[in-house]
């Protein structure tokens, strides 16, 4: 993992996350959470696009996401977009995402763009998530 997130990672991994750096189970992508085992995926083919640190991202966003429930809930974050960034998520959430996921997906191509992400996802990673017992 990128050196930047390696902080998170071990903070998602202490609250009972496993994180893998293998092709996910899902054809096609670089980034997969599955909410039942608790597990992130990052293809290793992200390293060497350059977008490891924004797959790792967009994927702790959807484990935080899944806290305290399992059921994925939005976080409630907002923050700048360029403008060009936002119609590329506007059309690939159209295309690729039923309705009601689109405002979970939204937040995490946010989150993922955001230069302060690895922080603001710590304090949320503390605030919503219990550690295993």
């Amino acid at each position: 993992m990128p050196t930047q997130v390696q902080q998170l990672a071990r903070e998602l991994q202490a609250y009972g996350f496993q994180i893998r750096l293998a092709p996910p189970p899902k054809r096609g992508a670089y980034g997969l959470f599955e909410s039942k085992s608790r597990t992130l995926w990052i293809a290793p083919v992200t390293i060497p696009l350059g977008i490891a640190r924004q797959t790792f991202l967009h994927e702790a966003v959807h484990a935080i996401q899944s806290c305290p429930s399992g059921q994925l809930t939005p976080l409630g974050v907002s923050g700048p977009l360029n403008p060009v960034v936002e119609r590329e998520i506007s059309a690939i959430l159209l295309r690729n995402y039923h309705h009601t996921n689109r405002l979970l997906e939204r937040e995490a191509f946010l989150m993922q763009a955001q230069p302060d992400a690895v922080p603001r996802l710590q304090a949320l990673l503390k605030r919503r998530c219990r550690t295993p017992s």
